[in-house]
Order: structure tokens, then C-alpha cells, then sequence
């Protein structure tokens, strides 16, 4: 399916007060961090090395259809193998309680039925979609309306998991950035990978420990754990500022153009190098709409040349994006979003007819 990175990446405590300074330094017209030393932004290069996540295929999105308790019953018996309680639903979503009873409950060997192995299989996948690639900002609960693509365990992986991920994640940036909102949901661990690998000053120590790359026996396409997996080691904050909001912001304030990586991935080494070697990277700076269901955001790499080692030339104007921000399931029940959204999937499908270009240079900070 293409997930096998992720669970390699494992998870690690937030720093929330690094996320709300981030959170301060974005922009919702330019989806960009705003520094002192330039623009920069999370990118589908950075998706696709951290995560390893599959980028080019269709995009995330079918029909939103509202369906009764008993139905979505009838559904998680058929896909998943199970049935659970009424009170374990709310609206269009299922309780994380119900899904770890039925993992501790079900016993799964060599010698299970292949029937029993993929319904299992899609269990997981929905946990890992639900619970970390786009988790859903009420906490505890998972949106059901991604089993409909979890049928066809065959096509799972032709999905454009990647940029839906980073769909989501730019939205909650721009809602975070309402001063009415209080709690930022999406994949943080990719926020916070990104952060401690371009902005020097936050970045923890690792204890003399080396950077892990574990071998991936599993994936054919993926045959070493993803740029994320070296975040997994233990780390010190002797020398970099953690929980601490106010020198946060005050070191963004001061940041030079020395403290920040614009160029983090080395392609000698042999996580990233699986990954590059994938795919054309003209897919990672295409200005195309990111898609997940409801969600449509716009990828800007134009803007953050620089990370990907070219000269930084005048980009397009900012569009408002505000009449996308508006747009979402809870007034839109019942919308086939395929067609609602049918002109960002044109845009998508030929995304790399509009990859961003610029003059190659050796980067030299400062």
C-alpha cells in the first residue's frame, strides 16, 4: 500500500510551543512560513523523503455519502471484519477504542484464511490513515469516509497519498491561523521533522547516537526506512530552545540566513537516495492543487527555490484563497467531490506540464 514508511517513522511527543510559532510565521495566501531570511514551506519533496508515502496516482477523493449507523455497520463487517457497537460511531466517524479492542482481539498466523489477512490488513490501513497521516482533529475517533477506498486492496497504493497528506496538513495551518481556533489537527510529526531539519537553532541534540537507516525487507520500491525513521532516536535539548514559545519567537525574529537549511536531503544517502530515484523530481515543484476529498490547497514550490537548490526568481502573486478555506463536508453532505472539485483534478493530472523552474546554483548560506 505504500504506508510501510510510515509505521517505520514511528511517533514522538509534539512540542506544541515550536508548532504555535510556526503556526505564526505561516500565511494562508502564500502557504508559506514567513522568516526572516525568506520564504519556505513543507513541500511534496519533504513528504515524500520523510514519509516515503506514495505521490503520483490518483487523487485522494470520492463521494461523501451520509450513511445511517446500521449501514456504516454493514460496511466495517464487510471491509474490515468486525461490527462495531452503535455508541462507538458519531456521525461519519468511529471510535480509535473500537478499532484497538478488535486489534488485541484478533489472532492473525501463518495460518489464517487470505479473506481474514486483507480485512485485517485494511484495519491497519484505515489506523494509519485515520490515526496519523490525517487524523481527525476531535481526538479518539476516525473519519470513515476513507474506507471507500480501501475496497480494492490492489488500488490502494495508485492513490496520491502524499499530497492529500499535505492537503490536510496546509489546512489546518490556515485554520490554525483564525484567531478562534485553538486546536491545530494533521500529520505533526511531518511539521516537526521539517522544522528540526531546516531550522538550526531547534534542532535537538542526538546524544552521539548516529542516524539510523533500517533495512525495509517489505517494500520493493522503499528499500530502506524513510528520512523519518532517524528521527526515532533519543534526544537532548541541552542546546536548543523547547516548550518555550516567547524565545521561540525570538529567535524566528533574529534568524539569519545561516541558521536555516535551505538544502537538507543529501542524495548519498541511501533513505533518500531510494526515494529520489523514484520518481521524475519535476513532480515535487509542480504548482498544482493538493487534494483530499473536501480539502483543495494550492502547492507553491515557486515560492522556495532555494530548497531545492535553484535561484530564487520573482514569484507568481498570491491568490486568495479564502473561497477554498470555506468549503467543507459539514455543509456539503452528499457531494460527489469529484465533480465538485473536477477542475483542481484537470490541474492535478497535469501537474507536471507546470513544474516550477529556475537557475541550478551551488548553495551557499549567507
Amino acid at each position: 500500500m505504500g504506508f510501510y514508511g510510515v509505521l517505520l517513522c514511528g511517533s514522538r511527543q509534539f512540542d506544541n510551543h515550536l508548532i504555535t510559532a510556526l503556526v505564526e510565521r505561516w500565511r494562508r495566501e502564500t502557504h508559506t512560513f514567513h522568516f526572516r531570511c525568506g520564504e519556505a514551506t513543507i513541500t511534496l519533496q519533504d513528504i515524500s523523503i520523510i514519509w516515503g508515502l506514495p505521490i503520483d496516482g490518483e487523487p485522494v477523493i470520492g463521494i461523501d455519502v451520509s450513511y445511517r449507523v446500521e449501514e456504516w455497520q454493514h460496511i466495517c463487517l464487510s471491509l474490515l471484519g468486525f461490527t462495531p457497537l452503535t455508541s462507538h460511531f458519531k456521525g461519519g466517524h468511529l471510535s480509535m477504542t473500537a478499532l484497538y479492542e478488535y486489534c488485541m482481539a484478533a489472532h492473525i498466523d501463518d495460518n489464517s484464511p487470505d479473506i481474514d489477512v486483507v480485512k485485517y490488513t485494511l484495519y491497519v490501513a484505515l489506523m494509519i490513515i485515520g490515526g496519523i497521516m490525517v487524523p481527525d482533529y476531535q481526538g479518539g475517533s476516525i473519519r470513515l469516509i476513507f474506507l471507500q477506498l480501501l475496497r480494492d486492496i490492489e488500488r490502494i497504493r495508485s492513490y496520491s497519498w502524499e499530497s492529500a497528506v499535505l492537503a490536510f496538513l496546509y489546512r489546518e495551518l490556515c485554520n490554525e491561523t483564525r484567531i478562534e481556533k485553538a486546536i491545530i489537527s494533521g500529520p505533526l510529526f511531518i511539521l516537526q521533522v521539517w522544522a528540526w531539519s531546516r531550522i538550526i537553532f531547534v534542532n535537538p541534540d542526538m546524544n552521539g547516537l548516529s542516524l539510523t537507516v533500517r533495512q525495509n525487507e517489505f517494500e520493493e520500491n522503499i528499500p530502506y526506512a524513510p528520512y523519518g525513521a532517524r528521527w526515532s532516536n533519543v534526544f537532548s535539548y541541552t542546546h536548543s530552545p523547547t516548550h518555550a514559545v516567547r524565545i521561540i519567537r525570538d529567535c524566528f525574529d533574529r534568524m539569519t540566513n545561516v541558521e536555516f537549511n535551505w538544502i537538507v536531503y543529501n542524495k548519498k544517502d541511501v533513505d533518500v537516495k531510494a526515494i529520489i530515484s523514484t520518481y521524475d523530481n519535476r513532480i515535487w515543484r509542480c504548482v498544482c492543487p493538493l487534494i483530499c476529498f473536501d480539502i483543495v490547497e494550492m502547492h507553491r514550490p515557486d515560492r522556495v527555490l532555494r530548497q531545492f537548490k535553484m535561484r530564487q526568481s520573482i514569484p507568481r502573486p498570491a491568490v486568495d484563497n479564502d473561497n477554498l478555506h470555506t468549503v467543507n463536508r459539514t455543509c456539503h453532505r452528499n457531494t460527489d467531490w469529484r465533480e465538485y472539485h473536477k477542475d483542481a483534478i484537470i490541474l492535478w493530472n497535469e501537474k507536471l506540464s507546470n513544474a516550477a523552474r529556475g537557475e541550478l546554483k551551488e548553495w551557499v548560506p549567507g
